[in-house]
């Protein structure tokens, strides 16, 4: 394992320390969580509503969607048919519970391996982009991303 492979593996580590003591659902649940839910919902669908047209389809779940961490499930249930990846086993067990379609998986932002190029026609990557510490970490999440999106 490389040094800087170390680093990025102590990182994650802590990450998934944290999110095994915070309650994501309380966070998401409050006041300011609904904002953000909400006005991101709505981006998120006035997206879905152009990339249907340009796909010439009439139903949603004929769009396939990733949500790269995403946590407890929050978009990805309210979406239906997604492929959720998360870090953390504890928020996989909560989106799990949840019994909604959306398949979920432990998955790194940082390499998608499970994940074949060209796969999804939208890609939700919000929760790394804050966890993530270096310019170089955000950049290569942000390329894998991209690499799993038509």
């Amino acid at each position: 394992m490389e040094p800087d492979d170390k680093k990025v593996e102590k990182e994650m580590n802590k990450i998934e320390e944290y999110y095994n003591k915070f309650n994501e659902e309380k966070r998401l649940n409050s006041r300011h969580g609904q904002i953000e839910y909400r006005i991101t919902m709505k981006y998120i669908h006035d997206y879905l509503d152009v990339r249907m047209q340009e796909l010439q389809v009439t139903n949603r779940e004929d769009i396939r969607i990733l949500d790269i961490g995403a946590g407890t499930g929050r978009y990805s249930v309210a979406l239906c048919e997604v492929t959720a990846v998360d870090l953390v086993k504890h928020n996989l067990g909560i989106l799990k519970q949840k019994n909604s379609n959306v398949h979920a998986m432990q998955g790194n932002a940082l390499h998608l391996k499970k994940l074949e190029d060209n796969t999804f026609d939208l890609t939700l990557l919000f929760g790394p982009m804050y966890h993530l510490m270096t310019k170089e970490e955000k950049i290569q999440a942000l390329s894998e991303a991209k690499r799993v999106t038509k």
